[in-house]
């Protein structure tokens, strides 16, 4: 009987890296587990995170993909907001921006595609999985939504990911159309050499392993689900592990658990080779232009604060926010404070805005 080699291989790799995350979990899970005995609990439940609509919309990428979002319109607004959100999340990410931002611009939301209901008229299969991509739709949504407003964006990790793609293709409208940009937990180089973490030996092997499991995976070899283990006690262990710096409370990390399970994991694994491509660390000039506000935290072990660093080198004015004891989803763990920043930094773009119209 004939052996498929690639399908061996893709199995080996995913086990390698199974071991390697299996220890990484081991070497942290007893202290994660000591810091969750103290676990607060919230207002918010699960269900409340998905209980903000506006008018639903669909954006028609430059793929024929569909992308699936809504808008929360506010009666004599000039400005509107584009928010972008990260990977493995959905457009319901944004639950406390959305009630901080709304009585200050029109607010746009959408599912990137492959993730929420943003699965593309064409089919998952055929997409197109880059970075690059995703700069056309975010350009889509702005010219199909908003295409004489000026904008402000807004992107958290891949989002932001998004918008400098957007930048490095289009520079032009930068200082023109789009007037402001906000980058949460973002880069604008490869996080393969971020160490997630973990010791320099176990984070080493887990990098080098992610991108060639990622393709073993996405070329049909290997065939995993996610979204069981996802709520698994460990699942979310680790999903608060890489999602906060601090206790958080125990809703935050089921609802970071359930958008990401809720994502289609063969669709995951065709983003992931290109998100270790990524670079566009040279094309960042453009956001001189505009007024530029980059957020992290300070426990970001996903997408560490030097990443963020290396953006603010190259745009001199940009104001910098690190949040001490914050992780990779630091606009939920400190939405409090994320949104005053972001309130300020909307009221600061608009009245640049008017002086630049008088």
């Amino acid at each position: 009987m004939a052996v498929d080699f690639g399908k061996v291989a893709g199995r080996a790799a995913l086990s390698l890296g199974a071991v390697a995350l299996g220890a990484a979990a081991g070497a942290t899970a007893e202290r994660l587990v000591m810091r969750l005995s103290a676990t607060p609990s919230s207002d918010v439940d699960l269900a409340e995170f998905y209980s903000l609509h506006g008018d639903r919309v669909e954006v028609a990428a430059s793929d024929g993909a569909v992308l699936v979002g809504e808008v929360d319109r506010l009666p004599g607004s000039r400005v509107t907001i584009v928010l972008p959100h990260g990977f493995a999340l959905n457009r319901n990410f944004w639950y406390y921006q959305r009630l901080a931002l709304r009585d200050r611009a029109t607010l746009v939301f959408y599912d990137q595609r492959g993730h929420g209901e943003s699965i593309g008229a064409t089919g998952a299969a055929s997409q197109d999985y880059s970075i690059s991509q995703l700069g056309r739709d975010l350009h889509s949504v702005i010219n199909q939504l908003a295409p004489d407003d000026p904008v402000i964006l807004i992107g958290h990790s891949m989002g932001g990911m998004s918008i400098l793609a957007l930048v490095e293709q289009h520079p032009e409208i930068f200082g023109a159309q789009v007037i402001g940009v906000g980058l949460i937990s973002s880069s604008a180089t490869s996080v393969a050499t971020s160490s997630l973490g973990l010791p320099t030996p176990i984070s080493r092997v887990v990098q080098s392993l992610v991108p060639g499991v990622a393709v073993a995976i996405a070329k049909g070899g290997v065939a995993l689900s996610h979204s069981r283990w996802s709520k698994t006690d460990l699942g979310l262990l680790i999903t608060r592990l890489y999602s906060f710096g601090s206790v958080a409370p125990i809703q935050a990390g089921e609802f970071v658990a359930d958008m990401i399970s809720s994502t289609d994991f063969n669709i995951l694994v065709k983003f992931l080779p290109n998100i270790y491509e990524h670079n566009t660390l040279e094309s960042l000039e453009p956001l001189q232009q505009v007024e530029t506000l980059v957020i992290t935290g300070e426990s970001d072990r996903v997408v560490p604060p030097a990443m963020s660093e290396a953006i603010i080198e190259r745009v001199p004015g940009a104001e910098f926010v690190v949040f001490a004891e914050s992780g990779h989803m630091v606009t939920i763990e400190r939405h409090k404070e994320v949104n005053e920043l972001l309130a300020g930094f909307v009221d600061r773009v608009i009245e640049r805005l008017d002086h630049r119209e008088d």
